[in-house]
């Protein structure tokens, strides 16, 4: 999933999803898969939709729709909510942590956002290219909380 969405002008919502599994044999409906992950990202009844005619937000559900049309056990997000008012973001966030939970999946996202990292499992920071902290933030810790086990960091 990338920060500036890459979706097709010319295509559709819905052909921007099956686009990525058009080369290949599946063992699935592609259209069918499309439909069901776009509405499952609460994009039903705009599938036939540009990307100029979608929000910010809307374009985001579409980009992450089309990672997930494989199945993927594996979702990497580059900066998911940087191109996104603070509200659209939170509600991609949760959109994210529902997915996660619903097709059993592991997201890595690299982000800057301090309240955006505060949300994951498990929190490790790089600076020039090593780690310097790995958290592990199982167990219902506060984004306060978060913050201050790395380096005492406030939002």
């Amino acid at each position: 999933m990338f920060q500036r969405y890459h979706l097709l002008p010319t295509l559709t919502a819905l052909d921007n999803v099956i686009a990525p599994v058009l080369p290949y044999r599946v063992d699935f409906n592609r259209v069918d898969r499309a439909r069901e992950i776009l509405a499952a990202v609460g994009l039903e009844g705009r599938e036939h939709a540009l990307p100029s005619q979608l929000s910010g937000g809307q374009q985001q559900r579409v980009a992450i729709a089309r990672a997930l049309i494989g199945r993927p056990r594996l979702l990497l997000a580059d900066e998911p909510t940087g191109n996104l008012d603070s509200r659209t973001g939170k509600e991609i966030l949760d959109l994210l942590a529902d997915l996660r939970a619903s097709y059993a999946m592991t997201i890595l996202v690299a982000t800057h956002e301090q309240g955006v990292a505060a949300r994951s499992d498990r929190l490790i920071r790089l600076r020039d290219g090593a780690i310097t902290d790995d958290i592990d933030l199982v167990g219902g810790v506060t984004t306060e909380e978060t913050l201050s086990r790395a380096h005492g960091l406030r939002i």
